[in-house]
């Protein structure tokens, strides 16, 4: 269970899509909404070709307006969610500044679009999710902000907002991380989580311990055991290996066959059968996948 649910936002409709994940999410574990924004100084304006000038008036006029904008929006998500919604407006660096503000208020889950250029545009936050991919102590759901169709996760009410979730795996106790945080979003939900396992064809040439099939090698001896531990009565499993020289593409592949609505995996896992580094896979699911990314801390 999630205790608070922090949105970035950056002044623009984009950007506010994510809500349409986190609020619903805070309905299902009863947490509070916490918007965010943070306010970077206005750059200084050069004059003439001469040294930059500071205006101080241009930078409190727009500190003011982000303000507003924030209250604004926190006051009509009051009007469609029960739960408790709190406004964080806070100046500094965007990345390290959310960071700090996850530890103080003992944020569990952030959501946010990977793509919202507009409005204040003082951010953007594709950037922005990429640098909190690397560096948040807790899990990242990113949606596409350019993606109307996620939308459809509004409005679900009585029901699981995730139902069939993919799980990349490579073999290693950090990638498994992963399936703790799954658990932890989709609480006593129903759902089918489909395991993953894609083999490079260099990985495979090189490992000695595989057959010659390494995709059924490990269906048998990882993916399966595996699954009948995870199976219970809110919990089908489904699993699949695969071998393919471009991993990303053949997960949102799988994904895309098994009508997936979340994709959910590690921002780092080098080691055991795969020794594939899940940072790299990571980045291009967010940038290529239509579902949702839950980005999983790799810590141990």
């Amino acid at each position: 269970m999630y205790n608070g649910i922090l949105v970035p936002v950056d002044g623009s409709t984009l950007g506010e899509r994510a809500l349409t994940l986190a609020i619903p999410l805070a309905e299902q574990h009863e947490a509070r909404l916490v918007l965010i924004h943070v306010h970077e100084p206005v750059l200084p304006m050069t004059a003439g070709g001469g040294m930059p000038v500071s205006d101080p008036g241009i930078d409190h006029s727009w500190r003011e307006e982000q303000r507003q904008y924030l209250e604004k929006l926190a006051k009509r998500m009051r009007k469609r969610t029960t739960r408790p919604v709190e406004t964080v407006f806070r100046d500094g660096d965007v990345v390290p500044t959310i960071e700090r503000a996850v530890r103080e208020m003992a944020i569990r889950l952030v959501v946010m679009c990977t793509h919202g250029r507009g409005g204040f545009q003082r951010f953007f936050l594709g950037s922005v999710a990429d640098g909190l991919m690397r560096h948040l102590p807790v899990p990242l759901l990113l949606m596409r902000g350019a993606r109307g169709a996620q939308t459809s996760h509004e409005g679900k009410a009585g029901q699981a907002i995730f139902e069939r979730v993919l799980v990349p795996l490579d073999g290693s106790d950090r990638a498994e991380l992963a399936l703790t945080e799954v658990d932890a979003l989709l609480g006593t939900t129903s759902s089918t989580l489909l395991l993953a396992h894609v083999v490079h064809p260099m990985v495979a040439a090189a490992a000695a311990h595989l057959a010659r099939r390494p995709d059924l090698d490990i269906q048998t001896s990882y993916l399966e055991p595996l699954a009948a531990r995870l199976r219970s009565t809110t919990r089908s499993i489904i699993y699949e290996a695969s071998v393919d020289g471009n991993v990303a593409r053949a997960l949102k592949e799988i994904a895309d066959k098994h009508d997936a609505d979340l994709i959910a995996l590690t921002s780092q896992g080098l080691g055991g059968v795969q020794r594939f580094v899940v940072g790299s896979v990571a980045d291009k699911l967010v940038r290529t996948a239509t579902q949702p990314v839950l980005i999983c801390p790799g810590a141990a």
